[in-house]
């Protein structure tokens, strides 16, 4: 069954600095690198690379970055027929910095993201026939968002969304979504409730009650929670040396969309996209950092006790 990821597509600038800058200071001796990128784009690479058959719905401007993610997405093997190209716009753009500890600033100038409209989608509505799972996130239009999940939801295709960057989601949208992936903050902003306050359960359950059918809370180094009518459950995170964090969440939505087999999620796949999300914060850059599928597979059988 294909994957359909609907969503962003940016080019990354990298600067891996010592340390974080305070406002109004420059921090010197940064290592400079340029990679593909785009929270939509990762979760495909991730998908088509862990074994999905993936098809991408973005937008790009008609500039030297967008002609070159046609050319790499194609040699992901992933179907860009659906790519829509805005002559006017430029394509998304990253900047990012990443400190010495792994953890990362990010700016994003969202260029022809923000053109993958409504109307656009409808367009290419077609591409949901046949299709095992739907894939989102938040940085293309929230309307494009509700468009492609009620699309989704009329022909019976699961829907993953990942709220991220942060954003509110509506009663409407919460009831077509049949797989939540969240982290702490995003958590604490979609439900209305802090971690720092409540449980993880109180606010997996407030998430449930909103409408989301399965509700997984990533934790970073605790590790990443599941929440459902039938029970919960907890996944212990891999220990690994992190070098730069910055597609982890991507990494793993892109890998629990291509193993959450009939939107059922398990301790197995949860234990896969927390192998796959390991893996890529040892490395540097968003999609370069993305694991193929027989690494994810050797990591696990060398972690099978842990």
């Amino acid at each position: 069954m294909k994957t359909v990821v609907i969503g962003s597509s940016n080019m990354d600038l990298i600067s891996v600095v010592e340390r974080m800058p305070r406002p109004g200071e420059t921090v010197g001796g940064a290592r400079f690198m340029q990679a593909f990128g785009g929270k939509g784009a990762n979760q495909a690479v991730a998908a088509a690379r862990l074994g999905g058959d993936v098809v991408l719905v973005a937008a790009l401007g008609d500039d030297l970055s967008g002609r070159a993610m046609l050319e790499h997405f194609a040699s992901e093997e992933i179907d860009v027929s659906h790519i829509f190209t805005d002559p006017d716009k430029a394509t998304g753009t990253a900047l990012i910095l990443v400190d010495q500890s792994g953890e990362n600033s990010i700016a994003v100038a969202p260029g022809a993201n923000y053109s993958l409209t409504p109307e656009v989608l409808k367009s290419r509505e077609s591409v949901l026939l046949g299709a095992g799972m739907l894939v989102l996130q938040a940085e293309i239009p929230y309307a494009t968002i509700r468009e492609a999940a009620f699309a989704a939801q009329r022909r019976g295709v699961p829907v993953l969304l990942n709220p991220a960057p942060a954003c509110r989601i509506d009663s409407d949208l919460m009831s077509a979504i049949d797989i939540l992936v969240v982290n702490r903050s995003e958590a604490s902003l979609v439900s209305g409730l802090s971690l720092d306050e409540y449980p993880l359960e109180k606010v997996a359950e407030r998430l449930h009650q909103a409408g989301a059918r399965q509700i997984v809370i990533t934790l970073g180094r605790q590790g990443c929670y599941l929440y459902r009518a039938s029970g919960s459950l907890t996944i212990p995170a891999f220990r690994v040396e992190t070098v730069d964090t910055t597609a982890a969440g991507d990494v793993f939505c892109g890998a629990l969309a291509v193993e959450a087999h009939g939107a059922e999620i398990t301790a197995e796949t949860l234990r896969f996209a927390s192998a796959a999300s390991a893996l890529s914060v040892m490395r540097r850059g968003a999609q370069p950092s993305i694991p193929n599928r027989s690494e994810v597979e050797e990591f696990l059988v060398k972690n099978r006790n842990f």
